[in-house]
């Protein structure tokens, strides 16, 4: 029966190459696991919260949250069958160390699942900029292309016998993270250029805009740097098991920076509801003048309407008489201020039954 080889390495090749390393192929195996499943947590929180207060956003928008959720668990599942392979079936063993039909397919997994984030926030971008199309179709071509450079490096590193061959899918790997980081800048340049251009000048609306700024840098700024790094680290190291680690957080950190992009609605909207309920003032720019007090005073003036009916030959005469408690003068009838006169016919009348009513002063 021959001897197990990959790529026409055998056993003892195998542990000349890895053992003079010490544990630092280890640790990079198991920093990758370590840190998959603690931001697996923190993505099963998230999930969570998102369904538990914003179940209400549009279905397109759930469905692409739900997708990401399942791909990312896809992708630990994955890591846990992998490292169960390296280190319970071939414990002791490093000859499946340089298989390639793990590594092989992580690319076009992140790929998906990296280009689905982009995307999204290329549409924010494309509104925050008045629905410029031209963004939109910059952006998205670089994501399209990305996402071609990942599946590329899938099948050309796959089609390696050994990971010793890695040097070889260069010019893919170098496509797809290149056009990833270009994607990931242009999407932060235009959302913060879209945010600036919202200030109006206005203290809680400018307050908003810096932190919508931050919370940009905070959700993109990782993910970003670890494909710098992960570029920065295979020109230097094509073979080595370091990119492995970068390769398996990008899933993870796009997604964590998606969810924390719609989370942070609840944090702005408890704010916005904090400064409603609070007497603070709004004051325009970075004026220090207080808020403006307005005192109204509202009188009512209770009137007694007078109506006497007398004959006069053939025909009635009718006088009106209106007394007001707060009249100073006596004037004729058709005077223009009449709420603050008393009027009355020069002629004395026997006393009639009249009727009273109480009226709102400029009613």
């Amino acid at each position: 029966m021959s001897e197990r080889n990959v790529g026409g390495f055998f056993q003892k090749d195998a542990d000349a190459i890895f053992k003079p390393m010490g544990t630092f192929p280890l640790a990079c195996q198991f920093s990758s696991l370590i840190i998959d499943n603690f931001l697996g947590g923190v993505l099963a929180v998230q999930l969570f919260m998102y369904y538990r207060y914003h179940g209400g956003d549009k279905l397109w928008l759930k469905c692409l949250v739900g997708y990401l959720g399942v791909m990312n668990a896809f992708v630990t599942i994955f890591y846990w069958a992998y490292q169960s392979y390296l280190f319970v079936e071939n414990f002791g063993n490093f000859l499946p160390w340089l298989e390639v039909r793990w590594l092989a397919q992580m690319p076009w997994i992140d790929g998906i699942t990296v280009s689905a984030v982009q995307l999204f926030f290329a549409y924010r971008a494309y509104l925050l900029l008045n629905r410029n199309k031209f963004v939109l179709i910059l952006i998205t071509c670089m994501v399209l292309g990305a996402l071609g450079g990942a599946i590329g490096l899938t099948i050309v590193f796959g089609g390696q016998s050994s990971l010793l061959g890695a040097t070889n899918s260069g010019p893919t790997l170098i496509t797809w993270l290149a056009l990833t980081t270009a994607a990931d800048i242009t999407i932060a340049v235009c959302i913060i250029t879209g945010l600036l251009r919202s200030k109006s000048g206005w203290t809680h609306t400018d307050k908003l805009v810096i932190k919508l700024i931050r919370l940009t840098f905070e959700a993109q700024l990782l993910p970003t740097c670890l494909a710098v790094a992960y570029l920065i680290e295979w020109i230097i190291t094509p073979a080595s098991l370091l990119g492995a680690t970068f390769q398996a957080l990008q899933c993870k950190t796009y997604t964590v920076g998606f969810l924390i992009t719609l989370l942070s609605r609840t944090s702005l909207l408890s704010d916005s509801e904090h400064r409603r309920t609070t007497k603070g003032a709004q004051v325009y720019g970075m004026s220090s003048r207080g808020p403006i007090e307005v005192a109204v005073q509202v009188e009512t003036h209770v009137n007694e309407n007078k109506f006497t009916v007398t004959p006069a030959g053939d025909e009635f005469q009718s006088t009106y008489k209106l007394e007001d408690n707060d009249s100073t003068s006596d004037i004729e009838l058709g005077h223009s201020n009449p709420s603050q006169a008393r009027l009355h016919n020069p002629k004395p009348y026997p006393a009639q039954p009249y009727a009273t009513s109480a009226i709102p002063d400029g009613f």
